[in-house]
């Protein structure tokens, strides 16, 4: 299987938060001529704009795919934006939304300036709550 990848800058801006999930999803599409595909697959990150997939079918930027969320049945029409080679054979498949979709994965997502430093984040409460309880033994 070749996967093509493509180098492009991309914009140091986000226009929502990305949330690591794996989600199970059907994909399908066609690629020229060939006959229409089909793949199960898994999400490595998910955004309201779209996500990145971990895939087996080696797919090009700027084809149209449809995902088929397995656990609700919803399904969205998306693009891809960039490929890549990941660990195990497969490809990191970065897709977009046709149009934004915060509900399709079912995850609240955290707010546009959330940070892992925000006031309200577990990772920076998490090493006071150790040193609480290393104090107390």
């Amino acid at each position: 299987m070749l996967v093509k990848a493509e180098k492009s800058e991309q914009p140091s801006i986000r226009r929502s938060q990305r949330v690591l999930a794996r989600i199970r999803l059907s994909v399908s599409g066609k690629i020229g001529e060939q006959p229409p595909f089909e793949e199960e697959c898994f999400t490595i990150a998910v955004s309201a704009e779209g996500g990145l997939l971990q895939m087996r079918k080696a797919v090009q930027k700027g084809q149209r795919l449809s995902l088929l969320q397995a656990r609700t049945g919803q399904q969205s029409l998306c693009v891809v934006v960039h490929v890549e080679p990941y660990e195990g054979g497969f490809a990191a498949v970065r897709v977009q939304f046709i149009e934004p979709q915060p509900d399709f994965w079912h995850i609240t997502f955290p707010p546009g300036d959330w940070s892992a430093r925000h006031a309200d984040s577990k990772f920076k409460k998490q090493p006071q709550m150790q040193l609480r309880a290393t104090a107390n033994a």
